[in-house]
């Protein structure tokens, strides 16, 4: 379809732009839209920058004379009408190449024609330090009357919005006319098959329909039965009633779930999904959504329909959805999920925005599991209530075990599955998987077969999956002995300091990542990396070796149990005084780094890391310990960039694998002091050992 520009409407295609008097007042420049007024313009702004967009679709009529009478798309037209005016005005250009903009009016609304009409001959000063809007007020031509037309008022503010956002792009008038880097396509009411009469419409208050009012509109022509209006205006109004906004309507609501039952027929089908290449919402989209229902066979209708029926047969949807699922802690034949609201209806009713948009709440792990209940309610309602149960829980911890697959490529493949696993109880595995995570798939096949041999355990097992490090794997349990699993869940619950340095006294439970060594520490994010296999890591097995012996030697899995165990270790004489003794004695060590990440030159030249690489800050770990220990001493300092131990007296102390080397402010060594050592490891603490070079040197 013909993508017009809207200096095309003015000076060529089309003889100007004329707003009814029926349309609302312009709105996007009010006070309240701020957020709204300010995500439009800055995608206006990256468009104008980039390779342009285009903002859908204009819906009116076109006069004899070839006006454009825009019966939907006021608001955009306006706020172009108003940037076009603006790079005009500050790039200089030619008043033959604007004048045109002029045939933009309001028809019968007078105060607002007025003021386009004396804008065009106003120039604004644009070394004035005052905004455009008071440049403007201050004009004599300017009526103080006009302070009361919200529409005039809106303009105003969004000059100045666009002045703001714009003033850093040189050639502005260029690009949006010229390369026409905003365009949107225009529908006259014929070529929709609808009379103007559904859009001149008034309700009982006098104002012009809404955009919902349009929409529906346009979608009950397309399917002409009078139950389908009736479902629309009746029943799915009625299911959709508890959770209208606050302006007491459903229409954002019903929009909402109508984008995502339109976008998941999209994928099933193997189409693409209307507008999945716009950032943002330009208003539109849904009248072009109504497209995908005009198959032939009516097969994507009874989809539509079956997915909004279903929740209409379910009464309590919120109470539905709270029998199913937990948010916060483990509940008997529930499946939790964390810290979400449970009512997924609801939030994907608040929420939807579209298949992996960078700003939509409602991501695509909601969409699947979302899409798994309405599954359930149309095809599978023949399931056993607990097979459902079991099958859900499946579906959960493949879906927060496939971080790196749920991805918007891959999702009609992860639909698929989701239908197997609920409506046949199958996991499908194959080498060249695009679906969930294999290894996840494998382990819930494993899991299967272990619950047939291990009821008596099932419970203890489902609720060690919902612990919140775990996140439904439970590849670091050893299942071999299942009186370890309740074991395992108290450890987990235990503060995650304390069990990082208790572990450590087992022996070495780190984890290779890239070039880093990768040790638990307060943080939960550390852990649930090292309690989860991972292709981008290695040593898995050695971690869950080190827990498996600790758990077998705690009878009681206390955090004073394992403090017991650390105070043991840290006096027993024969510990050897490697890195592992200095990370349990100094939790300073341990604390430091937020990802848990050393790089490791050898067993005590080894430095903290707060990023990735060396552009974040770091640390060498003994020195920490030494600062950390000593700080107290006046003009004792260790900056956050891997240097030295700075001394009192200026001069630095090096750490070094078997020795601590002093040296002068010039960096000259001043002294060296070798570290008594047995086959390569400390026999003394060094850290005690720095306190005389502290104090000497």
């Amino acid at each position: 379809m013909k993508q017009y520009s809207f200096i095309d409407v003015c000076q060529q295609e089309l003889n100007g732009i004329e707003i009814p008097l029926i349309q609302r007042d312009y709105a996007q420049g009010r006070k309240q839209e701020a957020k709204k007024r300010g995500r439009f313009l800055q995608a206006l702004h990256e468009a104008v920058k980039g390779k342009g967009i285009s903002l859908d679709f204009i819906y009116g009529s076109l006069t004899k004379d070839k006006k454009l009478i825009p019966l939907d798309g006021q608001q955009r037209l306006t706020t172009l009408f108003l940037l076009h005016w603006y790079a005009a005005k500050r790039d200089g250009i030619a008043k033959e190449e604007w004048e045109c903009l002029g045939k933009f009016t309001y028809s019968t609304r007078i105060s607002a024609r007025r003021f386009c009409e004396h804008l065009q001959e106003f120039t604004p000063v644009s070394e004035s330090k005052d905004p455009i809007s008071a440049q403007i007020h201050n004009e004599a031509w300017y009526s103080l009357s006009w302070d009361n037309d919200s529409t005039v008022i809106s303009m105003l503010q969004m000059l100045d919005d666009i002045a703001l956002t714009f003033h850093d792009i040189d050639d502005l008038w260029e690009e949006i006319c010229k390369n026409k880097k905003i365009t949107f396509c225009f529908r006259t009411l014929e070529d929709m098959g609808v009379t103007d009469d559904i859009y001149i419409k008034m309700n009982s208050r006098g104002k012009p329909l809404t955009d919902f009012e349009h929409f529906k509109a346009e979608l009950t022509n397309l399917i002409k039965r009078e139950d389908f209006s009736l479902k629309i205006d009746k029943d799915w109004t009625n299911m959709l009633w508890p959770y209208r906004g606050d302006n007491n309507i459903i229409d954002e609501e019903f929009l909402a779930y109508f984008h995502f039952v339109t976008d998941i027929i999209c994928i099933k089908k193997g189409t693409d999904i209307i507008g999945a290449d716009q950032d943002f919402d330009t208003g539109n989209s849904y009248f072009e959504m109504i497209s995908v229902y005009k198959d032939e066979d009516n097969q994507n209708i009874n989809l539509l329909e079956r997915y909004f029926d279903c929740w209409c047969e379910i009464g309590d949807i919120d109470k539905y959805f709270s029998s199913y699922l937990a948010n916060s802690k483990y509940e008997e034949s529930k499946v939790k999920v964390y810290d979400w609201n449970t009512n997924l209806f609801k939030d994907c009713c608040e929420n939807y925005r579209g298949i992996g948009r960078r700003r939509s709440s409602f991501t695509i792990n909601k969409i699947i599991m979302l899409y798994a209940f309405i599954i359930r309610n149309t095809e599978g309602k023949h399931i056993d209530d607990k097979i459902f149960r079991r099958r859900l829980r499946i579906l959960r911890n493949l879906v927060w075990n496939s971080i790196y697959e749920l991805r918007t490529d891959r999702i009609q493949k992860l639909l698929e599955e989701t239908e197997q696993i609920i409506l046949e109880g199958q996991i499908s595995v194959s080498k060249e998987d695009r679906g969930f995570n294999r290894q996840q798939k494998e382990e819930e096949l494993n899991k299967l077969i272990w619950c047939e041999t291990h009821s008596a355990y099932v419970d203890s097992l489902f609720h060690l999956e919902d612990h919140h490090l775990l996140y439904g794997c439970t590849a670091i349990a050893d299942l071999g002995k299942p009186d370890m699993i309740e074991k395992l869940r108290t450890f987990l619950n235990i503060e995650l300091q304390t069990i990082s340095r208790a572990l450590l006294t087992y022996g070495d439970y780190g984890q290779t990542i890239n070039n880093y060594k990768q040790i638990g520490n307060g943080a939960e994010d550390v852990w649930k990396q090292l309690l989860h296999p991972s292709n981008q890591r290695g040593g898995f097995e050695n971690t869950r070796r080190v827990l498996a012996e600790m758990l077998d030697n705690s009878p009681a899995v206390t955090e004073e149990e394992l403090n017991e165990r650390i105070d043991t270790y840290l006096k027993a004489t024969e510990t050897p005084k490697d890195w592992r003794y200095y990370f349990v004695k100094y939790p300073c060590i341990l604390s430091k780094p937020t990802n848990g990440k050393y790089d490791w030159k050898n067993s005590y030249e080894l430095n903290i890391m707060s990023a990735n690489t060396y552009r974040g800050r770091y640390w060498d770990a003994i020195s920490l310990a030494i600062y950390n220990k000593y700080g107290e001493i006046e003009n004792l300092f260790l900056d956050n960039w891997g240097n030295p131990l700075m001394l009192p007296s200026g001069n630095k102390l090096v750490n070094k694998q078997g020795y601590f080397i002093v040296l002068n402010k010039e960096g000259e060594t001043l002294y060296e002091e070798k570290i008594p050592q047995t086959d390569g490891v400390d026999a003394k603490d060094r850290v005690n050992m720095a306190l005389s070079l502290i104090k000497s040197y």
